[in-house]
This record gives structure tokens, C-alpha cells and sequence, in this order.
């Protein structure tokens, strides 16, 4: 067979019986890391939905993965389903349609963070609609520009970072917020909290960025690639911590209930 026949016959296979497995490859939703890479097939978050508000309504920076758009919108309903009376949250920027830089962040590029304010209440506690974003102290006190007090709402936070921790679709990686109002939230957890594997997982998750403001005035939500997007070119940096990968937290030959994270929490909750 000449080698031009080989050639027509090797892109007739390929025309015709390959065709299939290419147009089932994943679209990948996130290409590279998130302070470098792009967003080829994001999608909005809405403007408005049940538990939140857009801080910037009709601006572009609205644009994520579908896992992190979905968990969010998950996350902030329960809050509002299970809070009588919880003022809408405001989310703030994701990230550009198609990704790529930001003019006010150095991540928010792959479409996988994405900035939400706050569960706010006034100064005798009632909860409140998110406000413009401004500064808590570890003791969670704010004040606004004309001396409001405004208090960090324990209750309703604790609540958010919950939601998303738990939900087995979200895959959070990190939910940025400064160190004082880290252990307030971990304190009110211990206080109220029944699933040890929240209080673990927050303990890991819940983190003040390094090299970067303390965000003591909003959550950054980070969440991981995909299987998908890791197949089309998405790259997770840092840890993967072990309630998603439990494969390589299993010890061969270990016997009897390990001493891990969650049930040595269990234990500790379960103590006189």
C-alpha cells in the first residue's frame, strides 16, 4: 500500500470512528492556576437569587466555574432557608468572562474565587442587609463611616462556611478570613456545632492568606478544579486536604478506628 493510501486511510478511520471520543472530551470550564490562568466557559452568577445580592450589579467581574457558582448559590439559600430573616448577602467579584487579569485582585482569574461580604447584624443583634464592606476586629465590632456599630453574625457565617464545607459537589479549598475572625467562628463551631467533620474541615480550610490584605471585611472562596478541568489544563496549587482524597489517607494494615482528625474531634465532643 503506498504511503498515501495509509494516509487517506488513517484519516478516514479518524473521521469516522474517532469522531465520537473527540466531541465527548471535556470542555474544561478553568484553564491554569487561578493568579495566571482563564475561564474559556464560565458561567454568571445571577444578579440576585434566594440569600444574596450582587455588590456590583451589571458589572462583569461575575463570571465562575459552574461548581463554584452552584455552590455558592447552595450554600447562601440554606443560609436563608434555615435563618428566619436573614438579610440578602452581597457577593462581590468572581471573576472577567473568559478570566484572565483583574484590576483589583491577583487571582480571580480561572474562575474560581469568588469574594462574598459578610452576615452582618446591628448593634442589639438583629440581622441586617450586608452592607458596604468594611473592617471587623477579632471581637467582631464594625463601624461605618457615620459610627454605626455593626456585629459580626456568628450564627449565619458559621452557617455559610458550613454549607459549603459539607456540600460533597463544592470541593472548597480555602475560605480566606482573617485569623480573629477564624477563631471566633471555630469558637462559636465548638460551642454549637454537631458534625465533627465541619470543625475539622473549617480548621484546615478557614485561613488568613499570606502576602495579601487580612480579609477581616469578606470571604474569598476558593474551590478546586475539576477531574474535567484538570483533563482539559487546570492546575490546583497547594494542599488537597484529606476528606477529598480519603484513598491516601488509608493506612494498609492498621487496626482498630485510627486516631484521625474527625474522631478524635468526635471524641472530644462527646466528653463529659
Amino acid at each position: 500500500m503506498s504511503r498515501s493510501l495509509r494516509a487517506f486511510g488513517l484519516l478516514s478511520l479518524l473521521a469516522s470512528g474517532c469522531h465520537g471520543a473527540l466531541a465527548l472530551a471535556p470542555r474544561s470550564a478553568s484553564l491554569g492556576i487561578t493568579s495566571s490562568g482563564t475561564l474559556p466557559s464560565g458561567v454568571p452568577m445571577p444578579e440576585s437569587g434566594p440569600g444574596f445580592v450582587r455588590a456590583r450589579p451589571m458589572e462583569g467581574t461575575r463570571f465562575g466555574t459552574p461548581r463554584l457558582v452552584s455552590a455558592l448559590q447552595r450554600a447562601l439559600a440554606l443560609v436563608a432557608r434555615e435563618h428566619a430573616g436573614t438579610g440578602p448577602c452581597r457577593v462581590g467579584d468572581l471573576s472577567r468572562a473568559g478570566g484572565g487579569r483583574h484590576e483589583r485582585h491577583r487571582s480571580h482569574r480561572a474562575g474560581r474565587d469568588a469574594d462574598v461580604g459578610f452576615f452582618v447584624a446591628d448593634a442589639l443583634g438583629r440581622p441586617v442587609p450586608s452592607p458596604r464592606a468594611f473592617a471587623f476586629s477579632q471581637h467582631g465590632h464594625a463601624f461605618d463611616d457615620e459610627g454605626r456599630a455593626f456585629l459580626f453574625d456568628d450564627a449565619r457565617n458559621w452557617a455559610f462556611v458550613r454549607a459549603l464545607l459539607l456540600d460533597p459537589e463544592a470541593e472548597v479549598q480555602w475560605i480566606f478570613v482573617s485569623r480573629g475572625l477564624k477563631a471566633r467562628l471555630l469558637a462559636f463551631a465548638l460551642a454549637h456545632e454537631s458534625s465533627p467533620d465541619a470543625l475539622v474541615r473549617a480548621a484546615y480550610a478557614l485561613q488568613q492568606p499570606e502576602r495579601a490584605a487580612p480579609h477581616d471585611d469578606h470571604f474569598h472562596v476558593r474551590v478546586f478544579c475539576t477531574p474535567e478541568e484538570r483533563a482539559g489544563g487546570c492546575l490546583d496549587t497547594g494542599p488537597r486536604w484529606p476528606w477529598l482524597r480519603p484513598e491516601v489517607e488509608d493506612v494498609a494494615g492498621r487496626e482498630g478506628p485510627g486516631l484521625d482528625d474527625a474522631s478524635l474531634l468526635a471524641a472530644l465532643l462527646d466528653g463529659d
